[in-house]
């Protein structure tokens, strides 16, 4: 890779970023890409859709739905962003929020039609289809059931957008090694939804230093706001360190009584910027962390680090990990009979189908544990007339897939967004480039239809780096402990939208901690 550097390769035009005062990422992966087309689903016995089929159940999904999904024919209108005055202006790419792109640059040999063709668009994903986080991997399958909707529907501008999928088993140094090849292959647009926190830091001075869209990564970690100097990465879910500042608001007003909390964190950057959220956030306030449990992403099982917290008899104990470390976690605190704390756990392991579906099978059932969510259920009845969930359900049905396993419909999230951006940037002035797919990416100002009402997701160059900042508590509700259960409301839902700016703000707050 060439050492081009990027980190003064844009107009740095930031506006005052602020935040309010609570607010503040296994097994040998396989050496051969799996190519997760827009017509093909990889989960194990799962049938393959025929196109009439897929063409079919967005036809009953209503009118409504395929608005929502953001389809029209041809797929090139421009998104709210604009369109008419973003994109190449004399050699340069402009776009709002003071964000800006000299292809000069990048490399020599940079193109930026790559990836781009009259017929197709080629998208890249690294992730874990093996090893104690391989759920993940039903994200790239979930993220190609929503793009072969795309593409049967008349994909962008004619062109089919087609995922290529690599495991790498949450190991950073395979996402490296899969990365690289990608790079190497030059065949691709841009990078989506590669999956970990410390897995994306080990890729993205790669991934900018080839001025490569590095796109909605599958992390919440606070870094993919640095558009300053990392400007062709972003992310797309809610922000570790904003989640747990969520948290902190939620406690202090509905749990005044607690005052004592206890961290199961996994040991590597995704798990520490829960921990440091947190801890930034309860300045000031009568939370007190009594001790901290650190696990690796090898750890056999959690008992010995729960038999510690369970002698703490903290009032609370937030679960800062994520995969099957989630539903271990559960399970040991549900069987302890003498420590029943509030429980708080990543948003990342909300998938009921997922991760408490196994404990079901355990004989447990893991109620009661508190999570943030953002996104609508898609099981839930409370939304089974929503036009869009209903899209979902009829379209995977369709295609072979179950539409109760929530992390397609996650898969379905991200597709969303990245289909928005290739919509937009087809707008732009020059058309659909690699350049102007950037641009879009920090340009979003469309609501995905799955968030909660109330939410926004809106990105602004230079002056808003995070996608979606707010959500609401929900419990975990059991009422048959031999079924799976629903998560429901529990307290105010919370938008920040804007509020926390760029990372500057996040490494602002640190240093002040």
């Amino acid at each position: 890779m060439r050492p081009t550097r990027w980190k003064k390769s844009v107009v740095l035009g930031v506006g005052a970023a602020f935040v309010i005062a609570s607010c503040g990422s296994s097994t040998k992966a396989g050496s051969t890409a799996t190519t997760v087309a827009a017509g093909t689903a990889t989960t194990a016995g799962a049938g393959a859709a025929t196109t009439a089929a897929a063409a079919s159940a967005a036809t009953t999904a209503g009118t409504s739905a395929a608005t929502a999904a953001g389809t029209t024919t041809g797929g090139t209108t421009a998104g709210s962003a604009g369109g008419a005055t973003e994109g190449l202006v004399n050699g340069v790419y402009k776009g709002i929020g003071d964000f800006n792109i000299d292809p000069k640059k990048c490399p020599a040999d940079w193109n930026d039609k790559q990836g781009i063709t009259d017929k197709e668009i080629d998208l890249f994903v690294s992730l874990p289809k093996s090893g104690p986080l391989a759920g993940f991997g039903l994200l790239a399958d979930g993220a190609s059931s929503y793009f072969k909707y795309i593409n049967d529907n008349g994909g962008i501008g004619g062109r089919n957008i087609v995922l290529d999928a690599k495991d790498d088993a949450y190991k950073p140094d395979q996402t490296k090694t899969n990365v690289d090849e990608a790079l190497g292959a030059k065949k691709y647009a841009a990078f989506m939804t590669v999956l970990g926190t410390a897995n994306n830091l080990a890729v993205w001075d790669t991934t900018n230093d080839e001025c490569m869209p590095h796109l909605l990564n599958g992390t919440g970690a606070a870094q993919w706001g640095d558009v300053k100097g990392h400007p062709w990465t972003t992310g797309m879910q809610l922000d570790y360190f904003t989640e747990a500042s969520l948290w902190a608001k939620w406690l202090a007003k509905e749990h005044p009584e607690a005052k004592t909390v206890a961290e199961l964190t996994f040991n590597n950057d995704f798990g520490k910027s829960y921990s440091a959220g947190f801890k930034y956030s309860i300045k000031g306030t009568g939370l007190s962390v009594v001790h901290q449990e650190l696990h690796e992403g090898t750890a056999p099982n959690l008992t010995n680090q729960f038999t510690t917290l369970a002698a703490t008899k903290a009032d609370v104990v937030l679960l800062e990990t994520t995969g099957a470390f989630c539903t271990q976690a559960m399970s040991e605190i549900e069987k302890n009979t003498t420590w029943k704390p509030i429980v708080i756990m990543s948003g990342t392991c909300g998938s009921v189908a997922q991760f408490f579906k196994p404990l079901v099978d355990q004989g447990l059932t893991g109620a009661n544990t508190y999570i943030i969510q953002n996104f609508k259920d898609v099981n839930d009845p409370a939304n089974a007339s929503d036009p869009f969930i209903q899209l979902y359900q009829k379209t995977l049905t369709a295609q072979g897939l179950d539409p109760k396993q929530t992390t397609y419909a996650t898969g379905w999230i991200y597709a969303w967004f990245m289909t928005e951006i290739l919509k937009d940037a087809a707008g732009y002035q020059g058309g659909l480039t690699r350049g102007n797919i950037m641009l879009a990416a920090r340009s979003i100002q469309e609501t995905n239809p799955l968030l909660i009402a109330g939410l926004t997701s809106k990105m602004d160059g230079m002056k808003d780096a995070y996608l979606t900042e707010g959500g609401r508590m929900a419990k975990y509700t059991v009422t048959d402990p031999k079924a799976l259960g629903r998560f429901v409301p529990s307290g105010d839902l919370i938008n920040l939208e804007g509020q926390l700016g760029t990372y500057d703000t996040v490494k602002a707050a640190a240093a002040g901690g």
